[in-house]
């Protein structure tokens, strides 16, 4: 363990490294998650979320994984400890939740407050379940918007964050977060160590998409690797996905030693979907 984290140490990098520690030395190394939105027309279908982390491990081949609260059949305390009980019989790494609830952009103070609470709650299954990171969404301005309303709700977020061992993650995933220079803001303005990015492969709009993603890939924790439809050569011809790669690469301050997260997208069959993806990504890394 790095000297500066004694165990005493509270900062989040320490915690997170003291996590990856306890999971093994494997862990270290840049990993590949899976998410549960990749898989959306198959989960509490096919299999539960509970059976996730078998169905990424044993037919897939990942041992990392992101579990969307949107697919969280409740918050009960058994169905958490199925969960949680499978995560690690898979020796599973929770690397992230993306949660999708709230408007922490909107005007109105107390709708505003009440949608926090509601991500608190999210961020305490997560931080249960041994998640390392949660992803909030920045929301959508409304009449009366300014920066300084996204700026307080992450504030109060991070704070959260702390007391629950997690990383925040800010992801470009619309609303204030469609333009870089606004996410780069927010971590400026927070000003924590605490507060990181997500950048998403598909998410910027076509005509910045790259020059966007250098932009925020020092500040990236984690990456997804967005993809959609694949050709009869195994490719992804929406965006120039190997750039993205090569972006991932060349813009964070160190190699990148993060977690890239696979996210298909396409409306063909998801398990190819997935499975085509991974390879793209080991083929241009």
């Amino acid at each position: 363990m790095n000297k500066l984290c004694d165990g005493n140490n509270e900062d989040p990098q320490c915690l997170l490294q003291e996590r990856r520690e306890r999971c093994g030395s494997e862990a270290l190394k840049m990993r590949f998650a899976l998410s549960s939105w990749s898989m959306r027309s198959h989960i509490n279908q096919e299999f539960s979320l509970i059976e996730f982390p078998r169905v990424a491990r044993e037919r897939l081949g990942f041992d990392a994984v992101e579990l969307c609260s949107m697919h969280f059949q409740n918050t009960d305390i058994n169905y958490l400890d199925q969960i949680k009980k499978n995560l690690a019989l898979q020796k599973m790494g929770f690397v992230n939740m993306p949660i999708d609830t709230g408007n922490i952009s909107q005007s109105d103070p107390t709708k505003r407050q009440f949608d926090l609470e509601r991500i608190y709650n999210w961020m305490a299954v997560a931080a249960y379940l041994g998640a390392e990171a949660v992803r909030v969404n920045t929301g959508v301005p409304e009449d009366g918007w300014d920066m300084s309303i996204t700026v307080d709700s992450y504030r109060k977020l991070v704070e959260k964050a702390q007391k629950h061992n997690l990383i925040l993650l800010i992801e470009n995933h619309g609303g204030v977060s469609s333009r870089s220079e606004a996410m780069i803001q927010i971590l400026e303005q927070v000003n924590s160590s605490n507060l990181k990015l997500c950048p998403d492969f598909g998410n910027f709009p076509a005509e910045t998409r790259y020059e966007d993603l250098a932009r925020i890939m020092p500040y990236a924790h984690m990456v997804h690797a967005k993809t959609y439809d694949f050709d009869a050569d195994g490719n992804q011809p929406k965006f120039n996905f190997p750039r993205c790669l090569e972006i991932t690469k060349a813009g964070t301050k160190a190699d990148f030693q993060g977690t890239i997260s696979v996210e298909f997208e396409g409306q063909g069959d998801q398990y190819d979907g997935v499975e085509k993806t991974l390879a793209l990504i080991k083929k241009n890394l």
